[in-house]
C-alpha cells in the first residue's frame, strides 16, 4: 500500500510537472445530452480578461524540471445544461471563451490561479518557508562563533597584614593585587571555513525542502481540481438525465392523456425519473464534497463560492516525449529531441527537489569531515595580561592555553564524520535511482491513460446527438415509440460517463 502511494505522489508531481511546464493545454468542445423542445442556446460572449498566474521568484535554487505557472487563463465555454451546445473541437492554441451565464458573486478559479493559491496561502507551505531565515540566520553563527574574547580580572582593595610582616615592611597592607587578562581563540586550520560550508549547504538543503513541499501541493492541488471537475462532469450528467426524463415523462403523459401512450411507458419512466433525480442529489453531494477538499487545501473559507473554470473535457494532453520536452525553457539544455522514455525519467529524477536536497546533505557531510580533521589540531587561546602584586610590583606579559592531544587525538570522530559521509552518498544513489524509477513509472502511466484517452476521441460518435434529434423527432411525430428514446439517450449517458472515467 506504501509503494502505491508514493508511485501515486510520484505520477501527481510528474503531473503538476507536465502542467506547468506545458505538457497540459486546453482545447474546447464538452459536449452533453440535448433535451428535448430546448431551444435557448448560450450566444458568444467576448472572451474574459487574462489573469498572471505567476508567483514572483524567491530567490530559492531553481530545478530545471520546475517552470514557472502558466500565464494563460483557461476558461472554457460553459453551455447551461438544457442547451444543445455545438459537437466542435478547436485547436488548443486557441483561446475559449467563458459564458455569462454564472453568478456574478462567485469565484471563478482557473488551474493557474488554483497553484498561486496554494504557493501563497497553504499553511504547509507558509509555515515551511520560514525555515529559510533560520538556515541564514545560521551562516551567520557559523561567521562568528567562537570569535568572542573573553576578560579575566581579579582584585583585593582589603589586605590585612600580620605584625611580622608590618615589622619588616609597614605598608605591605596598604597594597592593592590586581590582575587582568584578556584571552582570544585562535583557530589554526581554519575551522570557520568549513563550519561556513557546511551551513551554507544546510540552507541550501532547507530551500530544497521548501521547493519540495510546494511540488507537493502543487501536485495536491491538481488532483483535488480535476477531482472536482470530474465530479462536476458527474453532476452535470446526472443533471442532464433527470431533466431529460422529465421532458420525457411529460410528453408520454400528455401522448397517455391522448391515448397515444400506455400507462405502463408512463410508469416505468415515473419510476426512472425518480431514480435520476436520487442520483442528481447525490452527484451535487459529491461535487461539493470535492469543492470543500479544494477550498481547504487552497486555505478558502467554506463559504466562498467557488466556480471552477473549465470542464474535463477542454484539456488536451501532450505527450511526454523528447521532441516536446526539448522545446520547454526550463528543460530545452537538458533534454535532446531524440531523447528517449529513461533518459528522460533519469533527467527528471536528477531534478527532483528532494534529490537536490540530499545531494546538499553530502555536501555538508564532507564539510563535517574537513572539520573534524582541522579540529585534531587544538585551538590557541592566548593575551595580554597585567598583573601588580602587594608589593608594589607590576607585570605586563602575554599568557597562552592549549590542549595537548596525548590521550584523545580526534581521530575516533574523523573516522565517525567519514562513515557519515559514506551514508549519505548511499542514500543519495538510492534516492536518485528510486526517484528514476518512479518517474519512469509515472511516464508509463500517464502515456497509457493518454493514448486511451486518445484513441477514445477518434473512435467518439459524434453523430449520436444528431442521430438522438431525429428519434425525439420521430417520436414527436408518433413513429417511434418511447423505448428507443429512452435507450438511446441512456446509451449516450453512459458514451459520456465513460469518457469522463477516462480522463
Amino acid at each position: 500500500m506504501s509503494s502505491y502511494l508514493k508511485l501515486l505522489a510520484c505520477f501527481s508531481v510528474i503531473g503538476v510537472m507536465l502542467v506547468r511546464n506545458g505538457l497540459a493545454q486546453q482545447t474546447t468542445g464538452p459536449w452533453l445530452p440535448r433535451a428535448p423542445l430546448a431551444a435557448n442556446r448560450p450566444g458568444d460572449r467576448p472572451p474574459p480578461p487574462t489573469f498572471d498566474g505567476s508567483s514572483r521568484a524567491r530567490g530559492r535554487p531553481q530545478n530545471h524540471a520546475s517552470a514557472s505557472v502558466s500565464h494563460t487563463v483557461l476558461q472554457p465555454q460553459r453551455p447551461p445544461l438544457h442547451a444543445a451546445p455545438s459537437v466542435r473541437r478547436t485547436s488548443f492554441s486557441q483561446a475559449p471563451r467563458q459564458s455569462a451565464l454564472a453568478p456574478s458573486k462567485t469565484f471563478p478559479l482557473p488551474l493557474p490561479r488554483a497553484f498561486e493559491l496554494t504557493l501563497t496561502r497553504n499553511p504547509a507551505v507558509v509555515a515551511q518557508r520560514a525555515a529559510e531565515g533560520v538556515g541564514v540566520a545560521a551562516i551567520g553563527v557559523a561567521r562568528r562563533y567562537p570569535f568572542n574574547p573573553f576578560f579575566q580580572f581579579q582584585a583585593t582593595p582589603y589586605q590585612k597584614a600580620p605584625p611580622s610582616a608590618t615589622s619588616v615592611e609597614p605598608n605591605a597592607a596598604s597594597k592593592t593585587y590586581q590582575y587582568y587578562l584578556v584571552m582570544i581563540n585562535f583557530e589554526l586550520a581554519h575551522q570557520r571555513r568549513y563550519r561556513e560550508r557546511n551551513a551554507v549547504a544546510a540552507l541550501s538543503g532547507v530551500r530544497w525542502t521548501i521547493q519540495q513541499t510546494e511540488l507537493q501541493n502543487l501536485a495536491m492541488t491538481e488532483q483535488l481540481y480535476f477531482t472536482a471537475l470530474y465530479r462536476r462532469g458527474l453532476r452535470d450528467l446526472a443533471q442532464a438525465n433527470a431533466d431529460l426524463n422529465d421532458s420525457l415523462l411529460s410528453v408520454l403523459e400528455r401522448q397517455l392523456a391522448a391515448g397515444q401512450a400506455s400507462a405502463a411507458d408512463v410508469a416505468m419512466v415515473r419510476l426512472d425519473t425518480r431514480s435520476t433525480v436520487q442520483q442528481l442529489r447525490l452527484a451535487e453531494t459529491n461535487y461539493q464534497t470535492a469543492l470543500l477538499d479544494l477550498a481547504r487545501q487552497l486555505n478558502l473559507s467554506p463559504r466562498v463560492p467557488i466556480d471552477l473554470v473549465g470542464q474535463m473535457y477542454d484539456w488536451k494532453w501532450m505527450p511526454v516525449s523528447g521532441a516536446h520536452l526539448s522545446r520547454v525553457a526550463g528543460l530545452r539544455g537538458a533534454i535532446s529531441p531524440e531523447a528517449d522514455l529513461e533518459t528522460i525519467a533519469e533527467e527528471l529524477a536528477s531534478g527532483r527537489p528532494d534529490v537536490m536536497a540530499a545531494r546538499t546533505n553530502i555536501s555538508a557531510a564532507g564539510a563535517n569531515v574537513s572539520l573534524a580533521q582541522a579540529n585534531r589540531l587544538p585551538l590557541l587561546q592566548a593575551g595580554p595580561y597585567y598583573q601588580s602584586d602587594d608589593f608594589g610590583v607590576k607585570y605586563f606579559g602575554f599568557r597562552g592555553h592549549i590542549q595537548a592531544p596525548a590521550l584523545n587525538g580526534g581521530w575516533q570522530l574523523v573516522r565517525q564524520r567519514d562513515a557519515e559521509l559514506r551514508q549519505q552518498k548511499i542514500v543519495y544513489q538510492q534516492l536518485r535511482a528510486q526517484a528514476a524509477m518512479e518517474a519512469l513509472t509515472a511516464i508509463d502511466r500517464y502515456e497509457r491513460a493518454r493514448r486511451l484517452v486518445e484513441e477514445s476521441d477518434a473512435e467518439s460518435p459524434f453523430n449520436i446527438p444528431v442521430e438522438l434529434k431525429k428519434l425525439e423527432e420521430q417520436f414527436m411525430a408518433g413513429e417511434v415509440d418511447a423505448f428507443r428514446i429512452f435507450n438511446a439517450r441512456t446509451s449516450l449517458i453512459r458514451l459520456q460517463q465513460a469518457n469522463l472515467d477516462m480522463l
